[in-house]
């Protein structure tokens, strides 16, 4: 059976923090879940080099994400004020309207809410000013000072939250909640104490 695929958008200045925990776990074909097919999706197909200095070669453009991918995930970064985002935002929408996960986490967040699309969900950001003066943004409401907020089909989260980020994104791709919480707290409760709980005939 064809794997899902889970799209991920990295503009050059991506956060290398922001996506490695979730990505790692979509991608991982011995976790319990189905793995999925992770592609990553930029403007070009040039090297593209993270806040880190890490060079990442992309494996699709933008136009060529498919259509039929479960997810749109986009990560942080320092792009997503400049003119090349632009061309995220339909894609985006689309896959919000057609009840697709779609998750941003760090400035990809306040890029949805600058273009309109955070406004009939509940949502988080870096700062709750982070929207301040965006035209399009009208749910001032429907923030929440959370590390990271699902609602229905749509996952945000602040840059400093990776690991709830992923936790929430593996809920809203329908991972059963006993193995999301699992994850979740391997890598937040420390390793000793997770394999205690977990594993602990190891």
């Amino acid at each position: 059976m064809p794997k899902d695929t889970i799209v991920f958008v990295l503009l050059e200045g991506f956060a290398d923090w922001e996506y490695g925990p979730l990505a790692g776990e979509l991608a991982d074909p011995q976790v319990d879940h189905p793995a999925f097919d992770v592609r990553y999706a930029s403007d070009t197909l040039d090297l593209k080099t993270s806040i880190g200095g890490m060079r990442m070669q992309p494996d699709i453009t933008l136009e060529q994400i498919p259509q039929d991918a479960a997810a749109l995930v986009l990560i942080g970064g320092t792009s997503w004020k400049l003119p090349v985002a632009q061309a995220v935002a339909p894609i985006a929408e689309r896959f919000l309207q057609e009840g697709k996960v779609l998750a941003a986490i760090c400035d990809a967040a306040r890029f949805l809410g600058a273009n309109g699309l955070l406004n009939a969900h509940q949502h988080t950001l870096n700062f709750a000013e982070d929207t301040a003066g965006e035209a399009l943004y009208r749910n001032a409401a429907g923030y929440r000072p959370e590390e990271a907020v699902r609602d229905r089909n749509l996952v945000t989260a602040n840059g400093n939250a990776p690991y709830v980020f992923a936790r929430e994104v593996l809920r809203a791709l329908g991972t059963p909640e006993a193995e999301a919480v699992k994850w979740y707290e391997f890598y937040t409760l420390g390793f000793h104490k997770a394999i205690a709980k977990y594993y602990p005939n190891n």
